[in-house]
């Protein structure tokens, strides 16, 4: 029996077969849940569906199987996060090992990314943040268990995340593993694609659920990272490492976009 879960909510090419495939001594085990027609595949340990979004289904599997509550931590997965071989086990033994409570990868620079508080910061190995999103959590089972009223909040998963962190403010329980380092293999949609469109043949408007969680929960202080409680990549006295950090945070923006500049203009080459 392993100690960790990945629920990933899924459709037809979901990157859930290619990080089961290399990940042949994972400590975890998989849970799919479909948002489109399941297909054939056999690789996981469980398949779930229904739920117009992924934090709802996985709120139901939580709430209503034996299973869905025994493991020690949950990393929560959109279908087109790619982690590197073996990467997944490692990001859970680090939430192990440092006693996280929210946590989630860093993003590569040049990837598609949302949020420049979730790029990768080379200072660190566990940075301490105010916010994760919600494009793959990870959850320690305490954390799931305080937040899941959350997760059934709205349709569009707009927003949600702002709750998490409104809720955890101030307790400097939220963190961003720069160790593993993750590719956002889709473009980010904002409005667009098969989920929206199913919200809007629900009658949702996902920006108007996003501004009612805001105006229900209080603001955290902002997208950011905390100015200490950082592990860094290297032995270091606490003011270097923390200052370093500060000095990464601006500096990973700009690294980012020329990255990010540069990987387009290959592709329009190609």
């Amino acid at each position: 029996m392993r100690d960790y879960l990945v629920f990933v909510r899924a459709g037809s090419r979901s990157l859930h077969p290619r990080l089961i495939a290399e990940d042949p001594s994972r400590n975890w085990d998989c849970c799919v849940s479909w948002y489109a027609n399941a297909a054939d595949d056999e690789q996981a340990e469980y398949y779930v569906q229904g739920g117009d979004n992924k934090l709802e289904a996985f709120a139901a599997y939580f709430r209503d199987t034996q299973a869905g509550t025994r493991y020690r931590y949950y990393l929560l997965l959109d279908d087109d996060i790619y982690f590197r071989p073996g990467d997944i086990s490692r990001l859970f033994d680090l939430c192990q090992a440092h006693s996280l409570f929210l946590s989630q990868p860093a993003l590569l620079w040049g990837t598609n990314s949302n949020h420049d508080v979730t790029l990768w910061n080379p200072v660190c190995r566990v940075r301490r943040t105010r916010f994760v999103e919600v494009m793959a959590p990870c959850f320690s089972r305490a954390a799931v268990e305080r937040l899941l009223p959350t997760f059934t909040l709205n349709k569009s998963t707009w927003g949600v995340d702002y709750a998490w962190a409104s809720l955890l403010q101030g307790e400097g329980r939220i963190a961003v593993v720069d160790s593993v380092r993750v590719d956002h293999t889709k473009p980010v949609s904002l409005g667009e694609g098969a989920f929206y469109a199913k919200l809007r043949s629900m009658g949702i408007d996902a920006v108007e659920e996003y501004r009612a969680i805001k105006s229900t929960y209080p603001g955290f202080g902002g997208l950011r990272s905390e100015p200490a409680g950082h592990i860094f990549t290297m032995p270091l006295p606490a003011f270097a490492g923390n200052a370093l950090t500060r000095l990464f945070e601006k500096v990973k923006k700009h690294a980012h976009r020329r990255r990010m500049r540069a990987l387009s203009s290959a592709k329009a080459r190609a």
